[in-house]
């Protein structure tokens, strides 16, 4: 009898040592598809920025600003032929950018999807519209020769200008003139002017005739854009308010948090209030003035919570946890059942287990991740619980593993769907099996004491 409990002890210690080599050598054919779901997501995110750039990458608003040409003069000094020192005047031009009193920027986006083949990328298309309040302040520049006026001109900043669709108004306004469009005196053209101010470098202008005794006017504008990712605004008013909304719900922001925002299932709003104290550019400087005007901007995101392959990667990366534990669920099976599994079948099961993450990775680029995962992992669940049945000839053996593998699988599936609780519940379940494990070989050392 001693002789018998020692064979069979010896044959579980066996058996389990080689299991777990087997589950470690997993991590093989595991990495393979790891890397294989890089490459795929590499070339998505290549897709993605290639559609991008077709229709319209990340959208930085900048504007309007008021550029107002001028000229002054400098004395400079020189040697002339017979030695002597002679002074002399040189005239420059030069521009100085007024950003406007009070500025408030309305962004409403409306979400859409395009395709390229298997692959598909979020986009959206931008409604921006506003209201710019400038007031001239009293411009005292040393050696001033003349402001140009009749070559003043608006800017207004946008990242990429492919994707303007339509400027569907820009309108110049005083407070003291009833009529619009008032100093207008040419369309509306590409390009800023200013290629060296950052967030300034590209967008459109509109040429005005500005006269100084009006102190003060308004800009009205609505743009519509379009874009991909993301859309900023940077904050030029002395006073800036800020609205961003979306039909989109997963909404990331960046830079200066929003002073209010609202998220719900059907979209996101946000709106954020800027002072001037918060960035270190004044309200007025010159063209050549090294400044960094994106130092704060308003940005918000449309974030994709978590892409397939982002799941498929988490998934792969407790591959050893399944397949282990569909090792200890089939050993919980022997023990439990007093059938015997040849290490063979258990390679096998361990290669059926492993071609759940292929079935998954291919699936989940045609179908909803939850469908993917479900086709998947039947796969597994029906051959091994068929091949458990036919090695053990009992169909009720096949169900009983069917049963625990289904179980199992949907355990792992709400493990993946947790992301802050995932290494807990895995733990958790490593433990659950373990306990179980210890339950049934309680009784395997009784024969060494009387």
């Amino acid at each position: 009898m001693f002789n018998l409990f020692t064979t069979a002890t010896t044959n579980l210690t066996h058996k389990i040592i080689i299991l777990v080599g087997m589950s470690l050598l997993s991590s093989i054919p595991l990495g393979l598809v790891m890397n294989m779901t890089s490459d795929r997501e590499y070339l998505y995110h290549d897709v993605v920025n290639e559609i991008g750039r077709s229709w319209g990458e990340q959208q930085r608003v900048a504007g309007p600003a008021l550029v107002l040409p001028y000229r002054y003069e400098v004395v400079q000094e020189k040697v002339n032929d017979e030695g002597k020192t002679v002074k002399f005047k040189s005239s420059f031009q030069d521009e100085l950018i007024i950003l406007p009193k009070k500025l408030a920027l309305d962004m409403d986006l409306t979400h859409d999807f395009r395709s390229r083949g298997i692959y598909q990328s979020l986009v959206y298309n931008a409604m921006v519209s506003g209201r710019a309040n400038f007031t001239i302040p009293k411009i005292n520049i040393p050696n001033l020769i003349s402001l140009e006026t009749e070559s003043a001109r608006l800017v207004f900043g946008i990242s990429a200008n492919q994707a303007i669709e339509k400027i569907e108004s820009f309108e110049v306004t005083s407070p003291k003139a009833a009529s619009t469009d008032l100093n207008r005196v040419g369309e509306i053209m590409p390009g800023t002017g200013l290629p060296q101010q950052p967030g300034l470098e590209r967008g459109f202008h509109q040429p005005i005739d500005l006269h100084l005794e009006q102190a003060q006017f308004n800009v009205d504008f609505a743009i519509q854009l379009r874009g991909s990712q993301a859309i900023s605004a940077l904050p030029f008013g002395e006073q800036t308010d800020i609205s961003i909304s979306s039909d989109w719900p997963h909404p990331s922001f960046n830079g200066l948090l929003p002073t209010s925002r609202e998220i719900t299932d059907t979209g996101f709003k946000a709106n954020w209030q800027i002072s001037h104290l918060t960035r270190n550019y004044p309200q007025v400087f010159t063209k050549n003035a090294e400044l960094n005007l994106a130092e704060v901007e308003a940005s918000t995101s449309l974030f994709e919570p978590v892409t397939h392959y982002g799941k498929v990667e988490r998934s792969v990366k407790y591959g050893m946890l399944f397949i282990a534990l569909t090792f200890i669920v089939l050993l919980i099976f022997e023990l439990g059942q007093n059938c015997s599994l040849s290490l063979v079948q258990y390679l096998l099961v361990g290669c059926a287990v492993t071609l759940f993450y292929l079935l998954l990775l291919s699936l989940s680029e045609h179908l909803a991740f939850i469908q993917a995962y479900m086709i998947a992992a039947s796969i597994p669940v029906l051959s091994i619980s068929l091949y458990v049945a036919s090695a053990t000839a009992s169909m009720k053996r096949g169900g009983i593993i069917a049963s625990m593998l289904v179980t199992l699988y949907a355990v792992l599936y709400s493990i993946l769907k947790l992301e802050d609780f995932a290494l807990l519940m895995g733990t958790g379940l490593l433990l659950i099996a373990l306990l179980v494990l210890m339950f049934i070989t309680r009784h395997k050392n009784r024969y060494c004491e009387g």
